[in-house]
């Protein structure tokens, strides 16, 4: 009975250890504006660095920044979405880290968008239309 009870203790305690590892940062931003501006900056050693950021208007200017080490996860997406026939969008991703991963979005006039991904795997998508 008490081998029993000490190989649960120890499962319980792994379980735990698993938990804490995953936490990280997370941040979503929604903007509806004639201009919108957005700033987001994660750092973390060791976790994972999420971030949304979704803007609608008439200028769309969106800049995240995620610093981790060779063992975080960082994963961005924006999204911009003009409102008027000349809308302006612009967007900027850097990313430091062990697995980086970016997806930008953009509908409008003017469409500009740039990615900086440093890490042991990195992957990102632009996909970029005019209405």
């Amino acid at each position: 009975m008490r081998i029993n009870h000490l190989v649960a203790s120890v499962v319980l305690l792994s379980a735990s250890a698993i938990v804490d590892v995953q936490a990280g940062n997370s941040v979503s931003v929604l903007q509806f504006g004639a201009t919108n501006l957005s700033f987001t900056s994660q750092s973390t050693p060791t976790n994972n660095n999420t971030a949304t950021t979704l803007q609608f208007g008439a200028t769309n200017r969106a800049t995240s920044l995620q610093l981790g080490s060779t063992s975080s996860v960082n994963m961005l997406t924006i999204g911009q979405g003009g409102t008027i026939p000349t809308a302006t969008n612009t967007a900027m991703a850097g990313q430091v880290g062990g697995s980086n991963s970016s997806l930008i979005g953009q509908i409008g006039a003017i469409n500009a968008a740039a990615t900086f991904q440093l890490g042991l795997l990195n992957g990102s998508a632009v996909l970029q239309s005019t209405p």
